[in-house]
């Protein structure tokens, strides 16, 4: 969505937003600002009357709010953005070929008269005919020249709109799936990636996903503020990224968790592959923006969750997250794997 708004009034909006973001429990990121600044500014009703309930009853949002209130009242609204774009670039793809079918036919039918003026010109009496024909080939050459210049006008102009349109399209689709903060997909992003494995999800190895939760992330939020919140969630997303090959996706899901599908991944590599993660993270030395005060060790919890049938991503996810609860029932920073059949 492109804001409107003045440099005084979104100076405003930000104060506002900043100050009721203040008294929430949830991480000081771009969706929660979003979700803020669009209210404030009276952009989003149906998002206004939800954090209007919130206030009233002063029960502060957390980052899975946050999440919650972002996928369904923005990146829902960027999605459909999305598929409007695709809807009009459908017609200007139909009208673009009808432009192109009505050029044929214009130059079918001039290229019809060219052979009715020649036989005119070869009979005896042609000599008494020519002035005739010369008078119509002019008119017609005319009416050609016109109809192709417009033509050509038409087609430039859907060109130009078939350009806006994708570019506005790449920066939606943009929006509608990836993380503003990590730059991963989000959680509707990763539900088209799941999509779009169809048949790949009963391969011979069949399709792993792992569920990554950060330890006691509170806590690191209480302790050294939103900001460097924010960074260990970068940090982790970048070690992902780093892990992560092929036809791998890794996902921003939460507000501290992530999640990566393996296609054509076993439950060993899938598993291996979580330890990978786990031990780089823990042993890493994140430290503050701007200074070398290191925040401290930073651990995740995996789930593990391997299948090689078909089966829908809410079910997917349902059998790694039983499997992340029980590595933090054990103690946290480590991996777990479903059991068969849970």
């Amino acid at each position: 969505m492109q804001y409107q708004q003045t440099r005084t009034q979104s100076a405003e909006f930000l104060r506002v937003a900043v100050g009721h973001m203040g008294r929430q429990e949830a991480a000081l990121d771009p969706a929660s600002y979003t979700l803020w600044y669009e209210h404030v500014a009276g952009l989003n009703p149906p998002l206004s009357q939800i954090l209007e309930q919130r206030l009233q009853t002063q029960h502060p949002l957390t980052d899975a709010d946050v999440a919650h209130l972002y996928a369904t009242h923005i990146a829902s609204r960027e999605a459909q953005a999305v598929a409007r774009i695709h809807d009009r670039l459908r017609v200007l793809m139909a009208e673009t070929t009808e432009v192109i079918t009505q050029s044929g036919t214009h130059a079918t039918q001039f290229g019809k008269s060219l052979e009715t003026h020649t036989a005119r010109l070869r009979k005896p009496d042609a000599a008494d005919a020519i002035h005739s024909v010369l008078s119509e080939l002019l008119i017609e050459t005319q009416r050609m020249s016109s109809v192709s210049l417009t033509l050509t006008r038409q087609l430039d102009t859907r060109a130009k709109e078939v350009q806006t349109l994708t570019a506005r399209l790449e920066r939606a689709e943009a929006a509608a799936f990836n993380d503003s903060l990590t730059g991963l997909l989000n959680r509707r992003g990763l539900e088209k990636a799941f999509a779009d494995l169809g048949p790949r999800m009963a391969s011979p190895e069949g399709t792993s996903l792992l569920v990554v939760d950060v330890d006691r992330f509170k806590e690191i939020n209480d302790a050294y503020g939103h900001a460097v919140g924010d960074q260990v969630l970068r940090g982790v997303a970048q070690i992902l990224r780093a892990r992560i090959k092929g036809a791998d996706i890794a996902a921003r899901v939460g507000g501290d968790e992530f999640a990566i599908l393996l296609p054509d991944t076993g439950a060993t590599g899938a598993r291996a592959l979580a330890e990978k993660i786990r031990s780089t993270l823990f042993q890493a030395r994140l430290r503050r923006i701007g200074s070398d005060e290191q925040i401290g060790q930073v651990s995740i919890s995996v789930g593990v969750a391997h299948t090689a049938m078909a089966i829908n991503l809410d079910q997917f996810m349902q059998k790694a997250d039983g499997a992340l609860y029980a590595a933090k029932r054990e103690g946290r920073n480590r991996v777990e794997e479903a059991k068969e059949g849970a």
